[in-house]
């Protein structure tokens, strides 16, 4: 039996819709579900509250010339999770004052300001937060697609 002229190039495509279709249904999602897990935890731990962070995350699946790209990411404020941050001080840009709602403020700031929601909110020109202890989530969620996937 001879093989057609187009069946390397057949099998390559074939196998590179595989390879997309698995990325598209497993390997996305289940690294995206890991980050997210590693987030969630982390924000328990300091009582953070990572839930904007992990829902503005995305993942995109890319099929260009012979490979399958697989990229997640996450809004700028995902960094300072991932890396940590030192105490510091937050100024108004382009504005007179801060507005934030601030769930657990100290007595001055119920005795001085609204509430709304869950907590109270302030108008302040300068804040001073401390630092965020670094979480790692995105490293350690690389680490996790290379043991997973490069096995």
């Amino acid at each position: 039996m001879e093989l057609a002229s187009s069946f390397e190039g057949d099998l390559r495509e074939a196998l590179m819709d595989d390879v997309e279709q698995r990325a598209r249904d497993v390997i996305a999602p289940e690294v995206q579900a890991h980050a997210h897990d590693l987030l969630e935890a982390y924000g328990q731990r300091h009582d953070y509250d990572v839930g904007t962070i992990i829902e503005a995350g995305t993942t995109r699946v890319e099929r260009r010339k012979g490979r399958v790209l697989v990229r997640w990411g996450w809004p700028e404020p995902a960094i300072f999770f991932e890396r940590g941050t030192v105490d510091h001080v937050v100024q108004a840009r382009n504005a007179d004052v801060l507005s934030f709602i601030w769930e657990d403020p100290p007595q001055w700031v119920r005795e001085e300001y609204d509430r709304e929601g869950e907590g109270w909110r302030v108008f302040l020109p300068e804040t001073e937060p401390s630092g965020l202890p670094e979480s790692r989530f995105i490293r350690d969620s690389l680490n996790y697609v290379r043991r997973r996937f490069e096995s």
